[in-house]
């Protein structure tokens, strides 16, 4: 932006308003300061904006904080966001209820309202959802549904959603354990919009078993709320009480996420695909304690082996197991695997790992630049030795990777070695000088060094005291010590006190020393 003539700014923000602000780190702060820079250009002061400064701004909207949200326009910049924080829906649903928009007042709102809110109603609070008749609702989630399964939305995001958009069907007061609601059928289920009209006590209680068995895809695909997939997971045990079959295991889609280590323990993961299954993403996350207990699971049946089929289905989550179960990982297998993310794996873990993957491209350490792509992503498992050597190959490591070394190992680098690493990509470093892993090997680093980078880089230790200087130091406190010293013995000899003099070679240098500054300084 800084070669940006000032007549230009508004073309250079109005071309930026189209891209995807999403993709920024937030440990450059880029959002920040292109806004401040924004501003400037844009002659925007205070939280309120005109409706030109929305319109050049474009998709910036999405990095703005909730007192922005003000202008009706923003509206519009805001569904291209790929995410939006609590602080900002809430400013959304405030401007919403004003009525000063083009979706008018409250009480005029249908479903063709919703439908040109476009993704905005994913986010959508309780409060919003409270204003809209259950018939509407309902009618909308034909539609919305499709859609969002169509923009492949996270599962979590829909949890959330869920939660939100039925929380006025909840069942108020004493629970009611017969149903009242509607049984559940094939056809209920076929609808698009459920199981939105149902409380979880209300699901368990018209939900029969042999419909959740005979249904069980379509149930497990459509049920995202964690309390509904806790009632389908509790009749599902009900049915198998010796643990579900690898059938069922195979078509519990996110609804897994909700089971116990003790009901994991029971299921059986015999093959590849059951286990593929299960570790889909798009199902949501596990906590470690529950991937560890299906990777175990699989692992216990006698043949199964970490192989590479296995570390592409469970990727990342290698790291919820033990070091000793890592180290049974052969070479051969990583090396023929798809890199893993090891970046939530403990030191011990990551060491384990690394000693595999380095031994799995040995076979390309005549080609630096290749060896290093293909292990790059182990290298938080490194020691020390290995990243000194890799500094003198001319590999250029990138920012990410040297950010992900051991701490231990990269507190040890010398800036001559950093350099070296770093080659082409050197310049990251002051673009992510604010991370932690940056300002800690920063600290300890000389000033001067730092300088001889030519980045400027802030922070480091100052420069050792040199010899010399230490000598002019020590000097001036012996001096005074000296005349403390003499001016004690002038006057305990007055006093007629014995003074001896054990040991006073030093203390004799030091008031010499003492009485020849006083005499140059007096001449």
């Amino acid at each position: 932006y800084e070669k940006v003539q000032k007549v230009n700014c508004r073309s250079y923000f109005t071309a930026l308003g189209g891209a995807d602000f999403s993709v920024l780190s937030s440990i450059l702060n880029r959002q920040s300061i292109l806004f401040q820079n924004a501003q400037n250009c844009l002659g925007i002061s205070g939280v309120s904006l005109n409706s030109t400064q929305v319109e050049v701004l474009g998709n910036m909207a999405c990095t703005l904080d909730s007192t922005y949200i003000q202008n009706p326009l923003i509206l519009e910049k805001l569904k291209n966001c790929g995410d939006l924080s609590d602080s900002q829906v809430t400013a959304i649903q405030t401007l919403l209820f004003t009525g000063n928009t083009t979706y008018g007042n409250r009480s005029s709102w249908n479903v063709d309202t919703l439908n040109k809110l476009g993704i905005l109603p994913l986010y959508l609070k309780r409060d919003f959802w409270n204003q809209i008749s259950s018939t509407t609702k309902k009618t909308f989630l034909k539609s919305f549904i499709p859609f969002l399964r169509k923009q492949k939305i996270q599962i979590l995001k829909l949890k959330r959603f869920f939660t939100e958009f039925n929380i006025n069907f909840k069942v108020s007061g004493r629970a009611i354990t017969a149903c009242t609601t509607g049984n559940i059928t094939e056809a209920t289920i076929a609808d698009p919009s459920f199981p939105l009209g149902y409380d979880s006590t209300q699901f368990d209680a018209c939900l029969e078993i042999t419909i959740l068995k005979d249904n069980l895809v379509a149930i497990t695909d459509k049920v995202v709320d964690t309390s509904f997939q806790t009632v389908i997971l509790n009749k599902l045990n009900q049915l198998y009480p010796l643990g579900l079959p690898e059938s069922v295991v195979q078509l519990l889609g996110s609804t897994s996420r909700v089971a116990t280590v003790s009901d994991i323990s029971k299921w059986t993961i015999t093959t590849i695909d059951t286990l593929s299954s299960l570790m889909n993403s798009d199902n949501g996350d596990w906590t470690s304690d529950q991937s560890k207990a299906v990777i175990m699971k699989y692992l216990s049946v006698p043949g199964n082996a970490l192989g590479t089929d296995e570390i592409n289905a469970v990727g990342s989550y290698l790291c919820s197991l033990d070091v000793a179960v890592l180290k049974t990982i052969t070479a051969d297998s990583l090396r023929k695997a798809n890199s893993v993310n090891v970046s939530s794996c403990s030191i011990d873990q990551k060491s384990a790992l690394y000693s595999i993957a380095n031994s799995s491209f040995s076979t390309q350490r005549s080609d630096p630049t290749a060896f290093y792509q293909l292990i790059s992503s182990y290298l938080g498992g490194a020691p020390v030795e290995d990243i000194q050597a890799l500094s003198t190959q001319n590999v250029s490591m990138d920012i990410s990777t040297f950010m992900s070394l051991n701490p231990a190992v990269l507190m040890t680098l010398s800036v001559t070695t950093v350099r070296d690493l770093l080659g082409m990509n050197l310049d990251s470093l002051k673009l992510f000088e604010n991370s932690t892993a940056v300002q800690s090997w920063i600290s300890q680093q000389y000033k001067t060094e730092l300088a001889t980078l030519n980045i400027g880089l802030v922070g480091g230790k100052d420069d050792p005291v040199s010899s010399t200087t230490a000598a002019t130091n020590v000097t001036t406190p012996l001096t005074h010590a000296a005349i403390t010293q003499t001016n004690y013995t002038v006057n305990a000899t007055a006093q007629g006190s014995a003074v001896v003099h054990r040991g006073s070679g030093l203390w004799l240098i030091s008031l010499c020393v003492g009485l020849l500054t006083i005499t140059l300084h007096t001449l």
